[in-house]
């Protein structure tokens, strides 16, 4: 049988015959493909684990680039929903977005507090250990009411965001599976560098006539020094407003 060949250009306009149906990850092995967390391909944001089966351009998302820290923070978005249907399965998760330097999720649940955040970060640093495959799935519109039968939230989203019958595309990481577009990291270990910094009160849909959440907040970096950089920052700036609020009401001199 004959092995069916296609060109691929790389990043630094090298091309290459590979063979049809090699993934993104086993494409980009060498320089370009380490600590990379995502692919470029024609373009476009794909998984690793996408299957190149046409000619086409092709580059690495290395993990501390803008578009990488949003993939991993997106993906930790995620890992911390696993944790809390994990620790609260009467939790419903809703909305999990990337947002500057972290990442939040908003879940339908009762309130947590400091000592909830330390079992969930105990969790999910279970989890990046567990080193589980994050994987991409598609499903029409039957199977996703299906998955999430069992969550109103998912359900008005899929209302809202697909055609009458329209498939998506799911991510599944162990037993969590989340409706998303992705893409994301390969695997939880990916994830190591995070922190779980906050919680506050968010409505659903953003509307105070709608039900309350609970949203998590958290931190994500490439690297551990990135991580300790950050935190230094937001102590130090932390420090700088309460010696000025205090200037401010006289209590220093």
């Amino acid at each position: 049988m004959t092995m069916s060949l296609i060109q691929v250009t790389f990043a630094d306009g090298s091309v290459h015959d590979i063979a049809s149906g090699v993934s993104a990850g086993e494409a980009l092995v060498g320089a370009e493909g380490k600590g990379a967390v995502a692919a470029v391909i024609d373009g476009v944001e794909r998984d690793l684990a996408t299957e190149l089966s046409a000619s086409c351009t092709l580059s690495g998302i290395q993990a501390a680039s803008e578009a990488g820290l949003h993939i991993l923070r997106h993906s930790c978005s995620h890992l911390l929903a696993q944790a809390v249907t994990e620790l609260h399965p009467e939790a419903r998760p809703t909305i999990g977005p990337a947002i500057e330097h972290g990442f939040y999720y908003d879940f339908h649940m009762d309130p947590i507090g400091e000592e909830e955040l330390r079992a969930l970060t105990k969790r999910m640093k279970q989890l990046v250990k567990e080193n589980l495959e994050v994987v991409r799935e598609e499903h029409d519109g039957e199977s996703l009411r299906e998955i999430f039968a069992s969550n109103p939230f998912k359900l008005e989203l899929m209302d809202d965001k697909l055609e009458d019958g329209a498939g998506s595309s799911v991510y599944r990481q162990g037993d969590f599976v989340d409706l998303c577009r992705g893409p994301h990291v390969p695997s939880t270990s990916h994830l190591r560098w995070f922190r779980l910094t906050s919680t506050s009160t968010a409505f659903w849909r953003a509307d105070s006539s709608r039900e309350n959440l609970v949203r998590i907040y958290g931190i994500c970096f490439a690297s551990k020094e990135d991580l300790i950089a950050h935190e230094t920052f937001l102590r130090e700036a932390g420090a700088r407003d309460h010696r000025k609020l205090g200037k401010d009401l006289q209590l220093f001199h």
